[in-house]
């Protein structure tokens, strides 16, 4: 029927709407998440640890990236004479101005587990040492060895100075002794002003805290005591020339993968998976079964058939691979159109009375008639049945219909390695979307999975969904229309790769391979649902419907005014049809300046007034109460309630961070 496209045109804008909604709901997580406010502000000092020493050794290389090694050794202790239960300690790196961690591992004594995860929506990378069931005493003490390496972006001050937190300003405890060794690519540029560059420690200059090597090139500087809250910074200007651009190849499998699924989608859609044109022989009577046929009925012996014409559920199933309930109701009018019921409404209610035994095209049309009338009682020697008595009982034998329905048709549409080709491409698709959101952030080091990754399938399952409903319904729509809703499924799959890829921290994937990835993954996933091949029986029989559905929507007047002459019962023989194929409103609209008797099977015992609109509002109103199906009440059902540091950036430093007890 009509509202089978409406259905099926909800369940796609519906699904827009959903990946609509998913998008704006990554997007605004983002935003409100991802700020720039202190993540220390409200850190508050610990008094239950110190840090006894902490060595940090920073080697610079040209490409403004250092290794960095921290040697931490922590003592817990009792505060006015009591220990808060402790599990260990975190250390935090930031991230949140264009810096990048990679191979980060954290060696620990005694041996303790460690997790790395992101903090304050990915500004920070959190190493945290401890188990959830283990817990240290006062006055033990832990020895972490944090080494990784630290990608610095070019600095906003000059692109020839190096310039780090080398202690965060993060840490909630003293720290009792310090000393930061840093070596630098080349000594520093002795001409800068040195009123820009040095050392400073707990914010003030401290240059004589720290002695050079006879190279030059590296720096040791003691801090003999520092509060909490309080680091060391060290920045120096390189000779000019000194420094070059970073060489990053991480996003190499990111691009290879991506761009050989997205390249091997496309290929498989334009050369390999091409479809026969189709091309519609218009005719005025439904596609016979077999195809062909010239003759429609046999007068006056209207029921019985001389030529075997498609079902309207046969025609539904063909036009757009589905069968809905929809399709199986509009067999109540093709019953009533060859006369075997007849309809009449009296008393406020619709009646359905059988006027001959079906002489049914499939074992499923007449099982389905029979069933119509099994709870029939005798008048006047004739069997009858109120639409209401069935409401809320026939959908059962309604949806055993549709099975039958779509086991008649069940491989017979598409060729089956094609199909296995889509689901396959949609498959590694929404593999590639997940495994590179999950698994690179490995770069940042071995323990660091994004399991939040995995949200990247949602493109690829929606895509799979919006697309097969789109090619299903395609030759329902004009061309106009086709191209708008390809031309926005393929906006909306890339807009939703796009937002699902907010969930990789961008010091894990830079913009160029965020659009690498979004690129792939979108066009993949679009590409996907429409990798397959119609066989030839298909082709033949789309193009029969597809004919007769053109003539339904453009045959002229003249034309329809001869066919009534022919068959005066014309349009109520063909509108079961037109429901199926999605024209019913064109149909009517049609004959809206035409004179047309009210149909043979149909009676009412109110006014003696009939238009067009009396036989669509019974349509409508017959299909809603017997696919109606009655809501599931639960008895007896219960329900109740079950009871860091951040970075010091002074002097537009980049590094910092700090940690704290946990």
């Amino acid at each position: 029927m009509a509202s089978k496209s409406r259905k099926s045109a909800a369940i796609a804008v519906g699904c827009a709407v959903a990946a609509v909604i998913f998008f704006i709901v990554v997007i605004v997580i983002v935003s409100v998440f991802a700020n720039d406010d202190d993540p220390y502000a409200d850190r508050q000092i610990d008094p239950y640890m110190t840090i006894n020493r902490m060595d940090v050794n920073v080697a610079w290389n040209k490409d403004r990236s250092c290794k960095i090694k921290q040697d931490i050794t922590v003592r817990f202790h009792n505060h006015n004479g009591y220990f808060e239960p402790t599990r260990g300690i975190f250390i935090d790196i930031p991230v949140n101005s264009g810096e990048k961690v990679r191979n980060l591992t954290v060696d620990t004594t005694p041996s303790r587990g460690v997790t790395f995860e992101h903090e304050e929506f990915s500004k920070i990378v959190r190493a945290r040492i401890g188990d959830e069931n283990r817990y240290f005493h006062a006055g033990d003490t832990l020895r972490c060895v944090v080494e990784y390496d630290y990608i610095t972006p070019e600095h906003g001050a000059g692109k020839d100075i190096l310039a780090l937190m080398a202690i965060g300003g993060g840490w909630t405890c003293p720290i009792e002794d310090a000393t930061v060794t840093m070596t630098f690519p080349k000594a520093p540029d002795a001409s800068a002003d040195g009123r820009e560059y040095g050392v400073w420690i707990a914010g003030e200059r401290a240059d004589s805290a720290g002695t050079w090597s006879d190279d030059g090139k590296t720096l040791t500087v003691r801090a003999s005591s520092l509060d909490a809250f309080e680091g060391v910074e060290i920045a120096y200007k390189m000779p000019r020339g000194t420094l070059v651009a970073y060489g990053d190849t991480e996003y190499l499998w990111t691009l290879i993968v991506g761009l050989a699924l997205l390249i091997s989608a496309a290929v498989f859609q334009l050369f390999v998976a091409k479809n026969k044109p189709l091309t519609p022989i218009v005719d005025y009577y439904p596609p016979r079964v077999g195809g062909g046929g010239d003759d429609y009925f046999d007068p006056p012996d209207k029921f019985k058939l001389k030529v075997r014409r498609m079902l309207p559920v046969q025609i539904g199933k063909i036009i757009d691979g589905r069968c809905s309930s929809e399709d199986v109701t509009s067999l109540i009018f093709y019953w009533a159109s060859k006369g075997f019921l007849s309809i009449e409404e009296r008393d406020g209610e619709t009646y359905f009375t059988k006027e001959h035994d079906i002489d049914g095209i499939t074992d499923y049309e007449a099982r389905l008639f029979n069933k119509l009338f099994s709870g029939a009682v005798r008048k006047n020697g004739k069997l009858e049945v109120s639409v209401s008595s069935l409401s809320g009982k026939f959908a059962r034998d309604i949806a055993e219909c549709k099975s039958s329905v779509d086991a008649e048709y069940r491989g017979k549409f598409y060729k089956a390695g094609f199909n296995v080709l889509s689901y396959a491409v949609t498959a590694l698709s929404a593999l590639y979307g997940a495994l590179i959101a999950v698994l690179s952030t490995l770069r940042i080091g071995a323990l660091m999975f994004n399991f939040v990754g995995f949200i990247t399938l949602v493109p690829s399952v929606l895509s799979a969904v919006i697309g097969s409903i789109i090619s299903n319904h395609y030759y329902k729509f004009s061309v106009g229309k086709r191209n708008a809703l390809i031309f926005g499924y393929g906006v909306l799959t890339v807009a939703l790769a796009f937002a699902v890829s907010f969930v990789v921290p961008f010091d894990v994937m830079g913009w160029a391979e965020r659009l690498i990835y979004v690129v792939a993954l979108g066009g993949t996933a679009a590409l996907a649902p429409f990798l397959t091949v119609r066989k030839d029986g298909y082709n033949e029989q789309l193009n029969s419907v597809l004919g007769f559905r053109d003539f339904l929507r453009d045959a002229e007047k003249d034309r329809l005014e001869t066919m009534l002459a022919d068959d005066p019962q014309y349009y109520y023989d063909i509108l079961p049809y037109a429901n199926v194929l999605g024209v019913s409103d064109i149909w009517a609209d049609k004959f809206k300046d035409i004179a047309i008797e009210p149909p043979a099977y149909y009676s009412s015992t109110g006014p003696d007034l009939f238009d067009l609109f009396v036989i669509t509002r019974l349509t409508r109103s017959v299909g809603r109460s017997l696919t109606y199906v009655p809501p599931k009440v639960n008895v007896g059902s219960f329900s109740g309630k079950h009871g860091g540091g951040g970075g010091g950036f002074s002097g537009g430093s980049f590094g910092g961070g700090g940690g704290g007890r946990w």
